[in-house]
């Protein structure tokens, strides 16, 4: 059985975690005297859904509502049953981060 403490993507997954802790589990890791790995790593994150937050953060909830649905963002090629899960705070920000995702070739439209 592995010791392994959950991350913060486990931690959302379950449900224990908002979006917006994300920067507490990062200041956490900068703060930290222990060797916590990468951040992306720390965090429950692959490099390619790390990067996709650190360059729009507002796609965070998309990558969690991919998980949910079983989506990775190479394989989206239809988001609109994920951004309805994400619940953007509106079809404007829906709507753009799904055009950046697309335009970024992160997904396949």
């Amino acid at each position: 059985m592995s010791s392994r403490q959950p991350t913060y993507a486990d931690q959302v997954m379950s449900g224990s975690a908002l979006l917006s802790d994300i920067d507490d589990y990062v200041q956490t890791w900068h703060e930290s005297t222990e060797d916590l790995g990468p951040l992306p790593a720390y965090l429950g994150l692959t490099d390619e859904e790390y990067s996709l937050w650190v360059e729009q953060p507002s796609a965070l909830r998309f990558i969690f509502a991919g998980r949910r649905a079983g989506v990775t963002p190479k394989r989206a090629g239809d988001l609109s049953t994920v951004a309805l899960a994400a619940r953007a705070k509106d079809d404007a920000e829906a709507s753009s981060v799904l055009q950046w995702l697309i335009k970024t070739g992160r997904i396949e439209s």
